[in-house]
């Protein structure tokens, strides 16, 4: 069994998640869409060139239209795929994650409280007795991912986070407001981060 050197609760504020994306865009949407966007615009300005030299060239009207439309679609879209994404984000504000920091790997489960406690019958004397000795249940996992130290995980450190990219699609956000500087520390000793 793998020596595991930290393992903290936490819940991501919808502040912090919104910072977060935000970078996660910058760094891996952003500069697809501008580049789209670029050759969208230049061959829509070809386009009106074109339809200049010849008004009666439809296409070049038709063509012209359809390469400003995408540009502006790829303006458009991160905007609002953020808009959705932090939407949905508002019903899981308050969701709980683990994080477990090991040798090789860094493991992320989300935490599914327990269902709450049925009413106990009142000749039920067993159920309170077993509260009273055990307390309420732990929280279960309910997904859980491994992301091992590897060319593919990149570890960025801002103010108020840390932010797990694993490929270009996957992000994780770790913030900073749960955990101790000791437990902080450890972290960034682990994963090669110096203060």
């Amino acid at each position: 069994m793998e020596e595991k050197f930290l393992e903290k609760e936490y819940n991501i504020p919808y502040e912090i998640f919104g910072e977060a994306y935000t970078d996660f865009q910058k760094k891996y949407v952003n500069p697809r869409n501008y580049i789209l966007m670029g050759i969208f615009i230049a061959l829509g300005f070809v386009y009106v060139y074109s339809a200049l030299k010849d008004p009666n060239n439809t296409i070049a009207y038709l063509l012209m239209v359809v390469c400003f439309a995408f540009a502006g679609i790829n303006w458009y879209n991160p905007k609002r795929i953020k808009r959705s994404l932090m939407e949905g984000i508002r019903g899981i504000e308050n969701e709980k994650y683990k994080l477990e920091l090991f040798e090789s790997h860094i493991e992320i489960s989300t935490l599914v409280p327990p269902k709450e406690i049925e009413e106990v019958d009142e000749n039920n004397i067993d159920s309170d007795h077993e509260r009273e000795l055990f307390g309420d249940k732990p929280d279960e996992v309910a997904e859980s991912s491994k992301l091992y130290f590897n060319d593919r995980l990149k570890i960025v450190e801002k103010d108020k986070f840390f932010i797990l990219y694993q490929l270009k699609e996957l992000f994780y956000v770790v913030p900073k407001s749960g955990f101790s500087d000791d437990e902080l520390e450890i972290f960034r000793k682990k994963i090669g981060i110096n203060e």
